[in-house]
């Protein structure tokens, strides 16, 4: 995303790309651009690619030209192809965004379908006259109100389904109420999950190079029309070529999918994977004292206690998964969660989050765009139980530290990097927060799910989260005359009803849909939104125009701030309430205001470095600095330093990418080699060193920069409940700590007042233990392969057949689209022919001199 980006931000210089002037053809050789993607999944394939290992070739045509519709298009003679043609030239369709949607792409492909492609650029082997499509950025701006839709504006809609992870696509059986049309007022039309193989597509962003061919597809786009011959030899035309091979078709009749992609064999039965799941890693930690990381401890009251989860994704997606800014589908989320973990650690000692019956836990779930593969995986853990092959108790997670009854524990089969989920008590209910940073211009949150969320239709405990945040938004609890001014934003119940059908009250599509269902109906919990009954109509939802650069997306930063505050209020609420339920929800709310009196707001300095990083700069200083901590933490601790791990982008971009060793699968390494997991069941002594043979023996994680900074944000932030006071301070948390690079230069740290939490350095300041803990984001159908290289991966044995099972092919290493001039055959003939012309007058003039020489004795 990185390339996209940079060049994105000069789109508006003065630079005119062209094939007009000298030095620019190395621009167009390798045109910049983001591509539509190939996905593998459970039942097929989405996105987009070229057939097989093809290289498809077009001149550049309008999109108008080439398709057929009665209206007049607006071209010059209003000319189209002739319905009498057969025989077509390759063509590539080029077209604004506005107009790149389900509906127009279909309208291609149906018109293309009627004619054979011509061999003017090689023999098309497959697939009519339409070779691909460009897709140019807008040289306007972008309305996407409902309002200027009515008025004859321009609209962009959404490019996942009107029920997105819903009915009609791979996660329908993952959603509470799969058929409900939350996208509706996005016009979603579902391109994201429609399979385009064998149409390659780009997105060209640079604003100089998408006018340019937008000039040059409609003048050749005209004057084909003007001779009306769709045939026509238009030399010099400026043609695509497209290399964009996406992994393999489909072989015959069988459909080429995710299982078979990960199975695939080689003509000689060698086993040669095509593809790599869809992950990352997911990132929780507790407030209050850190939980243990070795498994057990049923000797720690602390351990037992119920979870409040607050919950999110971190993840997005569009059309061009590497333009995906998320700013309102991700990074207000995001910050939302992070801000209210910083309310909570700054404003509640330990020992007060210790007392309440219930312990809060935040959640920060990666892939929920693809199946919420980040919380299912977790909660199944956590909801259903986890089962080490060997025990429980797993192994030490650095071996050489097994003597350390502090050190983290790991499981070999299936792989689990760290075993501390296994010490958190059941989960009680689910706090979640989706799209908090576009309200629509209103100042209303909604409150989704309740005592509607579970099955049984009691939901007491759902219902009192529901009324806490309620009563948290009445007027006297809003301006109580202590500092408690949430800037007039409010929450109020959704307006959701049951399905008639079959009495369903759907759920947006957040981690709390998981819950519910591994749950079995038994748990379930709120979610605060930005939406009452659909998407507001100005989000964006999943497209790539969801950012803040150039003013596309409207973020509230007012609304993150009361968006967090509530959340943080909230979980204290749910916490406070007794085994019994004993306490109603005016009484909590009123405790929680007593214990969090101010509010997060958007001009703090947490606040402001946080939203520079998550909605403009991905790569900026705060993430670098606290994934450089972490990295340098987890180098001294196992003796390998990995690295910092994938960049977000600038702007950031939220897709969740493949899943191997160098993108956040863990590994585990046993006498120097490294496996993806380990299983004495399925090996020989002779074939393997089991882990536990060499103090080296470690297992190695390597996360996303973003997931990175998550982890030392949250052990920032929850990190200050137990610093006693100390001499020579000005009274600040921030005066007390001391700096560091890593958690070795925090071991003299003597302010940490509990022996639970000992010191640990997070961005540079030594804070009170760790909280923070990684769990792999993998759907729950896909397993690594025991005594293999990270990498393989198979279907698991147990696999209940519901999950979507994303996985993305392998690309060609030469991907990418050209652009050029194609002067056709006459040019080459008649270079040819001077050639040989002159090349038979040089053997002429040679022989003669020759003779000459000879004739004169010189030779």
């Amino acid at each position: 995303s990185s390339y996209y980006f940079s060049t994105m931000s000069s789109s508006t210089s003065s630079s005119n790309h062209t094939l007009d002037e000298p030095f620019y053809n190395n621009h167009f050789e390798n045109l910049p651009h983001a591509a539509c993607v190939s996905l593998f999944h459970r039942n097929g394939r989405v996105g987009c690619g070229t057939w097989d290992r093809n290289v498809m070739t077009g001149r550049l045509l309008l999109w108008d030209y080439v398709i057929d519709k009665n209206a007049n298009n607006g071209l010059e003679n209003g000319g189209r192809m002739l319905e009498s043609d057969r025989d077509v030239a390759p063509y590539v369709a080029v077209m604004e965004e506005l107009d790149y949607t389900a509906e127009n792409v279909a309208l291609l492909l149906s018109y293309s379908s009627s004619f054979v492609a011509g061999n003017q650029y090689g023999k098309a082997e497959t697939g009519g006259p339409l070779r691909g499509i460009l897709v140019l950025t807008s040289n306007q701006p972008v309305n996407t109100s409902s309002e200027n839709a009515e008025n004859g504006g321009n609209v962009v809609p959404s490019p996942e389904p009107l029920t997105p992870q819903g009915d009609e696509t791979p996660m329908a059986s993952l959603t509470v109420g799969s058929s409900y049309e939350w996208n509706a007022p996005n016009n979603g039309d579902g391109l994201t999950m429609t399979d385009m193989y064998g149409l390659p597509t780009a997105y060209v962003y640079d604003n100089s190079t998408a006018q340019y061919l937008k000039i040059v597809a409609t003048e050749q786009a005209n004057t084909l029309a003007s001779v009306n011959d769709s045939n026509a030899a238009i030399y010099p035309s400026v043609v695509s070529e497209f290399n964009y091979y996406m992994g393999p078709g489909n072989n015959g009749d069988e459909i080429l999918t995710s299982k078979s992609c990960l199975e695939w064999k080689n003509n000689d039965g060698k086993w040669s994977p095509k593809c790599l799941p869809l992950g990352g890693n997911s990132v929780w930690a507790v407030a209050g004292s850190p939980i243990s990381g070795v498994p057990g401890g049923e000797e720690n009251e602390n351990n037992k206690r119920p979870t409040i989860l607050l919950a999110t994704s971190i993840d997005s997606t569009s059309m061009f998964h590497e333009i995906s800014p998320g700013a309102n589908t991700a990074a207000s989320n995001i910050l939302a969660l992070l801000l209210a973990a910083e309310l909570i650690g700054s404003s509640i000692q330990d020992d007060v989050l210790d007392g309440f019956y219930g312990r809060i836990a935040f959640a920060f779930f990666q892939g929920e765009s693809y199946g919420f593969i980040g919380s299912r995986l977790f909660l199944k853990d956590v909801v259903q139980g986890f089962a080490c092959e060997g025990g429980d108790e797993g192994v030490a997670s650095v071996y050489k530290r097994r003597e350390d009854e502090t050190t983290t524990r790991a499981c070999l089969n299936p792989l689990r990097a760290d075993l501390s989920f296994q010490n958190l008590g059941g989960i009680r209910g689910m706090i979640a927060a989706d799209q908090v940073g576009n309200l629509g211009g209103e100042k209303s949150f909604y409150v989704q799910g309740g005592k509607n969320s579970v099955a049984n239709g009691d939901g007491s405990f759902e219902g009192f989260l529901a009324e806490v945040m309620l009563e948290l938004s009445s007027g006297e609890n809003q301006n109580d005359g202590n500092n408690n001014d949430d800037g007039g934003y409010s929450a109020q119940a959704s307006s959701v009803a049951a399905n008639d059908e079959d009495n369903i009250y759907p759920l947006p599509p957040t981690p709390l849909s998981s819950l519910v269902q591994l749950s079995g109906g038994a748990t379930g919990g709120v979610v605060l939104t930005g939406y009452n009954d659909a998407f507001v109509a100005k989000s964006l939802y999943h497209s790539h125009l969801d950012s803040t650069k150039h003013g596309m997306q409207s973020i509230d930063k007012d609304a993150i701030a009361a968006a967090a505050t509530i959340l943080a209020r909230t979980a204290v609420a749910g916490a406070y309430q007794d085994e019994n339920e004993g306490v109603d929800a005016a009484t909590a709310a009123a405790y929680a205001l007593e214990l969090l009196p101010n509010p997060a707001t958007s001009s703090s300095e947490p606040f402001e470095t946080l939203f520079t990083c998550l909605f403009e700069d991905g790569n900026c200083d705060a993430f670098l600095k606290y994934a450089s901590v972490e990295r340098a933490n987890d180098a001294k601790r196992t003796g390998v330093d990995l690295g910092l791990g994938d960049a977000l982008g600038s702007p950031p971009s939220y897709y969740t990418s493949i899943y191997n060793q160098n993108s956040g699968q863990a590994c585990v390494v046993a006498s120097g080699i490294w496996y993806g997991a380990m299983s004495e069941a399925n090996s020989t002594e002779e074939e393997i060193k089991m882990y536990g043979k060499s103090e080296s023996d470690t297992f190695l994680l390597r996360a996303s920069l973003l997931e990175t900074s998550i982890f030392g944000f949250l052990n920032n932030f929850l990190g200050r409940g137990t610093i006693s006071d100390q001499e020579g301070g000005d009274g600040s948390t921030d005066a007390k700590l001391a700096s560091c690079d890593s958690s070795s230069d925090c071991i003299s740290v003597s302010y940490c007042s509990s022996e639970a939490s000992e010191p640990t350095c997070a961005g540079g300041s030594c804070v009170c233990g760790s909280r923070s803990h990684y769990h792999p984001a993998l759907d729950e159908a896909i397993t690594p392969v025991a005594n293999k290289f990270p990498g393989y991966f198979k279907v698991d044995g147990n696999d209940e057949g519901i999950s979507a099972m994303f996985t993305e092919p392998f690309w060609s290493s030469d991907v990418g689209v050209r652009v050029y001039r194609d002067a056709g055959k006459k040019p080459g003939i008649m270079a040819s022919s001077l050639g040989a012309v002159f090349c038979l007058a040089c053997v002429c003039a040679v022989y003669r001199l020759k003779k000459k020489l000879v004739k004169e004795k010189v030779y």
